[in-house]
Parts: structure tokens; sequence; C-alpha cells
């Protein structure tokens, strides 16, 4: 089944606005449809009242985050297509649940309240790394339109899903991409890509060191990193999660990451 919806969680906290609003222009610029999410939990006070009393505080607070993001969403894209919900149940679980059914889950950098494992502390990082779909994780320059996608280039089927993603992310925002290389393409898939999309500059870059700090330097000048979020045929190999754990916690703007089963998010 084509998963169309872009799922974006929030608390209400400044990164979790700032994801909303990543989300909202990603849905704009794909045509896809916006669902914003806020998980609570119970806070259980004693023995004393029933489930749904002790529920209405915290339901009451995450339909107010929910509101203000939804109402956010549609200031900042008029006539884009939002929905919101309020979730009961555990942060990461309730997130890796809506990305089993999104074509797209965003999340902010840290978080608050019922997500303060800090997003990315636990809850970010679980989710970023164990969801079955792809992830951006909003961080650093979060809204910049100056600047290249860049990709992070292994070799095999993800090396290819990488680049192809990030060429369709340069072509729709209008600008170039920089495809940082662990090892030499030796499959031809950049200059098939070339041909299919002539208006994107591409400049094409060796990794030499670590590929995590290569990447983090990289993106301190681009709109958005994209990068395989899979240890096998990914842009690191075994190196993956360590190298995925830095950048999600020092990329200085928005990171995307792809699984073994993603094309594009939310292409149309």
């Amino acid at each position: 089944m084509q998963h169309t919806d872009i799922v974006v969680g929030t608390d209400g906290s400044t990164s979790g606005t700032s994801a909303v609003r990543w989300a909202a222009d990603h849905a704009a610029r794909t045509g896809a449809r916006l669902r914003v999410v806020c998980v609570y939990q119970w806070h259980l006070p004693g023995p004393i009242g029933s489930p749904t009393e002790m529920d209405a505080p915290a339901r009451g607070q995450a339909e107010a985050v929910v509101a203000a993001a939804v109402a956010d969403a549609r200031g900042a894209r008029p006539g884009l297509d939002v929905q919101g919900s309020a979730v009961l149940g555990l942060p990461t679980d309730a997130l890796l649940t809506e990305a089993k059914t999104a074509a797209l889950l965003v999340v902010g950098s840290h978080g608050r309240g019922a997500l303060a494992s800090a997003l990315l502390g636990s809850v970010g990082l679980q989710v970023a790394t164990h969801a079955e779909g792809p992830v951006v994780v909003v961080r650093g320059r979060a809204h910049t339109a100056i600047g290249p996608v860049v990709a992070g280039v292994g070799d095999g089927p993800a090396g290819e899903r990488v680049l192809t993603v990030a060429f369709e992310e340069a072509y729709r925002r209008r600008c170039g991409l920089v495809a940082v290389h662990t090892v030499e393409d030796t499959s031809g898939g950049l200059a098939r890509l070339r041909q299919r999309y002539p208006a994107v500059p591409v400049e094409v870059e060796t990794a030499a060191g670590n590929p995590a700090d290569v990447l983090v330097a990289a993106s301190r000048s681009a709109q958005l990193v994209v990068l395989d979020g899979r240890g096998r045929d990914s842009v690191i190999g075994a190196l993956l999660e360590p190298v995925t754990h830095h950048l999600l916690q020092r990329a200085d703007c928005p990171v995307l990451l792809l699984r073994e089963v993603d094309t594009a998010p939310a292409a149309q």
C-alpha cells in the first residue's frame, strides 16, 4: 500500500514547532497531507479517580498543542490539508506506530514534557533509528532555502536509493546536490540521475576521514542531508549506526534517514 501522509510529532516546544513548520513546507512541496500528532501519558496521582479522570488533564494539554500546531501549519501554508490528533501512549511506541503508515515521519531535535526523553535524546534517537519508514530529524538551520542537498552515498542499492531521493529533493527545492561518496561509484547511478535531472547542479566529493565528521561539516551549508538509515549496503556499512547517531546530534540542518523499502518521501 502506498502511504501518502506526512506525520509530524510535536510537544509544543520550540523544537516541535520547528518540526511542524518544516513538515508543512515539505507537505506543500510534495502535495501530501499533513498529520500533526502529540503523544501524552497518564500521570497517576494515586488510587482515586477513573482512567478517564486521570487522563483528562494530559489529554487536554495535548489537544491544545495539536490545535496550535495545526493552526500554525495552516497559517504558514494556506490551503494545506492538515489534520491533528492527541495520542495516548508511550512516546517512542506511539511514534514508531505512526511511522508504519506514514510516507514520512518528522520529529524535532529535542523536546519537553512527555516527549522530553529529549528528542534527540532517547525518544528521538529510538524513533529515528528504528522506524520502519523514512524519518526527518529537524535541527539546526531548519528553514533555510540556501545551500545544496547533501547525499551520503555508499555502494549497492542503498547508495542509489539515497542518490535518487537526494536528486528529487534538490529538484523540488531548485538547488544543487553534493554527493559525498565513501566508495567509488561503479554502478553508473549518478550518471543516470544526472541525465534524468539535468537542471540540478551536482558536485561530487570523496569522503576523506571520518564520514560522520565529513557529513556534519557538509551540513553547515546545506538545506538537507540524506542518509541511508540501515547498516546493510549503507553509506558506511557496519559503522552506520555511530555515524547516524553523531550526525543526528550535531548536524546543522535537517537529516533525512531512509530505509531499505523507501523510495522518495511523499513523492507525487
